[in-house]
């Protein structure tokens, strides 16, 4: 697990920019029999409630991440050298991908929050439910100013 957080802080770091920052959140493993709010009130925050909650496929997951980490910003605020960064940054959430199995995963939810989101998300923002072989993941993300 802590290779997991070291891999998500690198990123973090990676993406920092002008008027921009990025919070990269996994909780778990959680037991995957329990509903998701449930799993939310206790991993994330007692105020989290999700909503907009639709089945999603592990490769719609991986693509979505991608697409929010590899977001380029404008004149104003984004990503400082995002194009020297990218190989990197693929590399490390690939790295995160492999260590939880998401292309093996039973069950992808997409998710909001309706409320208790973990962070202030700005210019994007992700979560999702992972059930992978017994384990369950959330990943979350978001880019703030």
């Amino acid at each position: 697990m802590h290779e997991l957080k070291a891999a998500l802080n690198q990123i973090e770091r990676l993406l920092y920019g002008m008027n921009y920052a990025v919070f990269l959140r996994l909780y778990g493993p959680a037991a995957p029999e329990l509903g998701l709010s449930s799993v939310l009130k206790t991993l994330v925050s007692a105020a989290s409630e999700p909503s907009l909650v639709a089945p999603a496929s592990a490769l719609q997951a991986m693509t979505i991440i991608k697409d929010c980490l590899l977001y380029k910003g404008d004149e104003g605020s984004g990503p400082l050298a995002l194009e020297l960064k990218t190989a990197e940054i693929l590399s490390l959430i690939d790295k995160v991908f492999s260590s939880i199995d998401i292309e093996h995963a039973d069950m992808v939810v997409e998710f909001a929050f309706k409320q208790g989101h973990p962070d202030y998300p700005v210019f994007w923002d992700f979560a999702f439910d992972l059930h992978v072989k017994d384990k369950r993941w959330i990943l979350v993300g978001s880019s703030s100013d």
